[in-house]
């Protein structure tokens, strides 16, 4: 054992190992237009690494490959990096990215003329989705705070002279505490495993050669998927808006009937499939603040023939509605609790072929001080130490979310269709219900 006990916080749970392998980073990237302070941003930075000790914790893996969360212990905090380059690329930082020292690095890239680029990676085992832009966004609070202000006050240095005028003992990891894992959640809630896990519909058994157990290999070398996007301008994003308010029909639903329809055509299948997380942080009840949980959602899946995606509206009514079923059912929240099936090296059950599809939603517009414009905002992953998959293959994953007013889709895999899925989502978003009568006239 390289680790000392009492640095031990807690084993992690399924939802979040499923991301120890690779040593998966989420990556949150801004372009930066205007005259950056990198020593403000350093500065911003070690005050989320104390805001949010998470940041700081580590990840090691027992001779099993069981992800094991640790905190910091006599490991100093990695503070910010910042070099100088293209700020249109996200590059793999040039420093050592080991979720064994961190779990959350932030890479400067600055350039001439007032430009640079902003990434936060965070492990994905102890952040999802959610919980990143909630950090991205602290971190530019912090560092507008600093620039105007001269001084950061974080809730943990609050906390901390709270705790100090009152005289009190307060446990190491408790102020803030580390966030918890959904099945955790589901627990205290008293959720508890059922027959169900709400992916029947996209699941197939193994074959011989996918229930091999993948042996621990030594790693490759880090990489970076830096997903290929389209995004609409404000103008076509706001068309999207009103069909879906005019049609009583979620942006969600929309966006994955486009994914469908668009899929369809290209591949010819005769059915489709999707799989796509939900968050459920409000759905809980009690809900869950966006910072005090590790992965909190669960997957949903949608069937539907190709005969039956002809219409954008209805389709997206049906995908609502399953979506809806779901929720009152509570195999969401099941889903998660049935991840050992599906992920990892005891899977039983595969969902491999299915199209994956995140959709964010509407990213807030962040804090920054006067002359400063974050111009633009990608969601990109790194792979720390990649090793083969104990898990499901997506046939292409798309990224949906919206900021500043654009609609953004963007693109891993894809195969043979790479290189047409985007313009053609795209192509059918562009059309209203009308447009689509009138052609087919």
């Amino acid at each position: 054992m390289l680790w000392e006990t009492d640095d031990v916080v807690r084993v992690l749970d399924p939802s979040e190992q499923r991301f120890v392998r690779h040593a998966t980073y989420t990556g949150r990237s801004v372009t930066v237009l205007g005259e950056l302070d990198a020593a403000a941003l350093g500065a911003a930075f070690a005050a989320l690494q104390r805001a949010f000790p998470i940041l700081v914790c580590r990840i090691v893996e027992d001779d099993d490959g069981n992800g094991i969360l640790l905190r910091p212990g006599h490991i100093d905090a990695v503070g910010a990096w910042v070099s100088f380059g293209d700020p249109d690329e996200v590059p793999i930082p040039a420093e050592s990215v080991d979720p064994g020292d961190q779990l959350a690095y932030l890479d400067v890239v600055l350039a001439e003329e007032d430009r640079a680029r902003v990434t936060l990676f965070v492990h994905h085992s102890v952040a999802d989705a959610g919980h990143c832009v909630e950090l991205f966004a602290r971190l530019w609070e912090y560092y507008t705070d600093y620039v105007e202000t001269g001084a950061i006050a974080t809730r943990a240095d609050v906390s901390a002279r709270e705790t100090t005028a009152a005289q009190e003992q307060t446990r190491p990891g408790t102020v803030p505490e580390y966030p918890a894992s959904l099945e955790a959640l589901l627990a205290q809630r008293g959720i508890e495993r059922g027959e169900r896990s709400g992916l029947e519909l996209v699941t197939r058994p193994l074959v011989v050669a996918e229930q091999a157990r993948a042996e621990r290999t030594d790693p490759a070398q880090p990489t970076l998927a830096r997903p290929a996007r389209v995004q609409l301008d404000p103008v076509a994003t706001a068309r999207v808006l009103e069909i879906a308010r005019a049609h009583a029909v979620s942006v969600n639903g929309l966006v994955t009937a486009a994914v469908l329809r668009a899929y369809a055509d290209l591949s010819g299948a005769d059915r489709v499939s999707c799989v796509y997380p939900v968050d459920l942080r409000r759905r809980l009840d009690p809900p869950v603040a966006a910072d005090a949980g590790t992965n909190l959602s669960g997957l949903a899946a949608f069937v539907a023939d190709a005969a039956d995606t002809e219409d954008l509206v209805v389709l997206a009514r049906r995908i609502g509605t399953s979506l809806h079923n779901d929720l009152a059912d509570g195999v969401i929240e099941q889903s998660v609790l049935h991840f050992p099936d599906f992920y990892g090296p005891n899977r039983i059950h595969s969902t491999a072929g299915h199209i994956a599809l995140t959709n964010t939603g509407t990213v807030p517009t962040f804090r920054a001080p006067a002359g400063l414009i974050l111009d633009d905002y990608e969601i990109v992953y790194l792979s720390a130490h990649p090793r083969p998959s104990t898990g499901a293959s997506a046939a292409v994953t798309f990224l949906v979310y919206t900021y500043l007013g654009r609609l953004t889709i963007g693109r891993l895999g894809g195969g043979a269709l790479a290189g047409e899925l985007l313009d053609a989502v795209a192509a059918e978003l562009s059309w209203a219900p009308a447009d689509r009568e009138a052609a087919t006239a």
